[in-house]
């Protein structure tokens, strides 16, 4: 008996328009137009989100009135997808 696949997981890098990691920037996760997670970046501009079905999401980035966006983030059952979003 096989055991089902796992959720999986996003795993960003925020930058700034010269590619330096932005440290606080509240990442929004959204599925057909719901927030489904929220996550706030490290110090080296890093987040990971929390475990998400098999699927398409939208990630938008705000932090100190500036915003970035990435559409189509494909999310695989049992796998961490990897994005860079970069703000300006």
């Amino acid at each position: 008996m096989s055991r089902p696949e796992p959720p999986g997981r996003i795993h960003g890098h925020v930058t700034s328009a010269d590619g330096r990691p932005v440290k606080g920037a509240s990442v929004r996760i959204i599925d057909d137009g719901i927030v489904v997670d929220l996550q706030t970046t490290n110090d080296h501009g890093e987040f990971t989100s929390r475990l998400l079905f098999a699927g398409r999401y939208r990630l938008e980035v705000v932090t100190d009135g500036v915003s970035g966006t990435v559409d189509g983030v494909e999310v695989n059952l049992g796998r961490t997808t990897a994005v860079t979003i970069s703000v300006a």
